[in-house]
């Protein structure tokens, strides 16, 4: 009788003793089943991120190629008369905002001579070596660029400030301008040849004191993010 009812008793006993090593069990393949699906991230992860770098370098390597089409179909127009240039680095000591190209004296560079984009005016060049050259962009405020409204009669004279944006000054309060007007160069300041785009209008304030209006105008090109420019040789 005691033998039974010891092996009734253990019977239950084995039973519940039994319950934690099967609760291991499970836990341990549970954190077997957590590590490999941690692996498997990993390694989605890490396609995930050789997939977007690609993408990434695909996409920079079309917009170059947009670029340079444009440029080559500027050069085109005019082969002669402009050099395409590597924007290299940035200047801005002595209170000038540069940019630093590729392309000095020996491709047949002076100072003077504007600088432009697809998208419109950059500047102009102030200084020359053999190799190199410095640009002054139009939103250093030691430029001034005289423009006028594309498809009005107003005109003006287009300042940096520095910064974006730019200031058009001497117009009128009641001159012909509005915001989203296109201004471009008038060719009568003796450095820029008439037609390059320069910016949009995008403030007027008619409101101030005295009598010209407060207008201001953001140019095309972000200068910094050019990478490649075009000098109109004179």
């Amino acid at each position: 009788m005691a033998k039974t009812g010891l092996g009734e008793i253990s019977g239950p006993l084995l039973r519940i003793a039994g319950k934690p090593a099967d609760g291991i069990r499970y836990v341990f393949q549970n954190y077997f089943n957590l590590v490999g699906t941690k692996k498997e991230n990993a390694n989605l992860q890490k396609k995930l991120d050789a997939y977007l770098l690609e993408h990434q370098r695909l996409s920079e390597l079309e917009q170059e190629n947009k670029r340079l089409k444009a440029i080559l179909g500027l050069m085109e127009q005019r082969p002669k008369t402009m050099v395409a240039a590597h924007v290299v680095g940035e200047d801005v000591k002595n209170w000038f905002r540069c940019l630093i190209i590729d392309k000095g004296r020996s491709s047949g560079l002076a100072p003077k001579m504007p600088v432009i984009t697809p998208k419109g005016l950059v500047g102009q060049v102030v200084e020359c070596d053999r190799w190199v050259t410095k640009v002054m962009v139009i939103n250093d405020t030691n430029s001034s660029v005289d423009v006028y409204v594309e498809g009005r009669n107003s005109r003006g004279i287009l300042e940096g400030t520095g910064q974006n944006p730019l200031k058009l000054k001497y117009i009128r309060k009641n001159d012909d301008i509005e915001v989203g007007d296109k201004l471009i160069t008038s060719g009568k300041d003796g450095i820029y040849p008439k037609g390059l785009a320069t910016g949009i209008v995008t403030t007027i304030n008619r409101n101030k004191p005295g009598i010209f209006a407060e207008v201001e105008v953001v140019p095309f090109n972000n200068f910094t993010r050019l990478e490649e420019v075009l000098i109109i040789k004179k």
